[in-house]
């Protein structure tokens, strides 16, 4: 989840708001004395730090603003005194916050993403604020996590059911709080399995929200019952608010079906390593359509 050893590693994000006065939205583009140039906010991940919170950081270290995670941009590489670099983008929805200057970032501006291309490198933020340009539809998150460590089953004395987290399965489950956090999720829908309950308990407790435990989602109660699983799911991806699904194994092939089910066409990988997760970007509205998917693996 951090920096690779061969590769710069950065993370950024599209800042964005209602547009004030005009219809559409506007970006938000920082000024860099030391570069003397208008860039997307963006930095270098620090060690060990998932892209997604060094994406948040950054934004908000630059801006002052917060915002929510979205959708994912394209990524661009380049070389930096001659090693390569990669950075991430990710479109965030401003929420509150205020500007204020300082070393890095001395001024900042609002500006329509069209009108914003032309003030950056063409070669480095362009194609990402082309890109947004192309659709500034709003999105929320539903994300799906396998749970983290919980040691193994053949060496567990007790029911199957009652299996906790292991040492590293709730440093997976800390780490997944942050970045729960960061997509504004208001729902908890957990396999009944202590071990799925306990992934997504810490980011619950944090933010006071109720785990809704969902026996359909776990391995038994999808093998007894698959398409009345597959329904769950379905009323689960329709509610208007980000959410997140706690669940096993063996239940993850059933989500290339709900996919379907909200249009995304393209074949997807849904296996696993325990505490990964997948997170779906659904349109904000009426009938609400996957408009990107990404897979995170959980290394802690």
């Amino acid at each position: 989840m951090g920096a690779d050893a061969d590769v710069i590693e950065a993370a950024g994000g599209v800042l964005w708001r209602p547009a004030s006065g005009f219809p559409g939205v506007e970006v938000a583009l920082v000024h860099r004395p030391k570069y003397d140039d208008w860039s997307v906010p963006k930095g270098k991940l620090r060690r060990g730090e998932h892209p997604l919170l060094a994406a948040t950081r950054e934004v908000s270290e630059e801006t002052g603003f917060t915002g929510l995670l979205g959708r994912p941009m394209q990524e661009v590489h380049y070389l930096k005194d001659g090693l390569p670099k990669r950075v991430r983008y990710w479109a965030m929805q401003m929420t509150d916050g205020a500007f204020q200057a300082n070393d890095e970032v001395d001024q900042l501006m609002w500006l329509p993403p069209r009108e914003a291309q032309a003030h950056v490198l063409a070669e480095r933020d362009g194609p990402v604020l082309k890109e947004f340009a192309g659709d500034t539809r709003a999105t929320r998150a539903v994300v799906v996590v396998r749970h983290g460590s919980a040691g193994s089953r053949d060496t567990w004395q007790g029911e199957d059911q009652d299996r906790p987290l292991d040492e590293q399965g709730h440093a997976q489950a800390e780490l997944l709080t942050d970045v729960l956090s960061a997509y504004g999720i208001v729902h908890a829908y957990s396999a009944d399995t202590l071990r799925s309950l306990d992934t997504v308990g810490p980011f619950a407790n944090r933010l006071d929200i109720p785990i809704e435990s969902e026996p359909l989602l776990s391995e038994s109660g999808y093998a007894a019952h698959p398409d009345a699983a597959l329904e769950r799911l379905k009323q689960i991806f329709s509610v208007p608010e980000p959410a997140v699904i706690s669940t096993q194994r063996q239940v993850l092939p059933l989500f290339q079906d709900v996919a379907k089910a909200f249009g995304h066409k393209r074949e997807a990988d849904f296996a696993l390593r325990k505490g990964g997760f997948f997170v779906f970007h659904l349109s904000v509205d009426d009938k609400p359509q996957i408009l990107a998917l990404e897979q995170f693996h959980c290394s802690s």
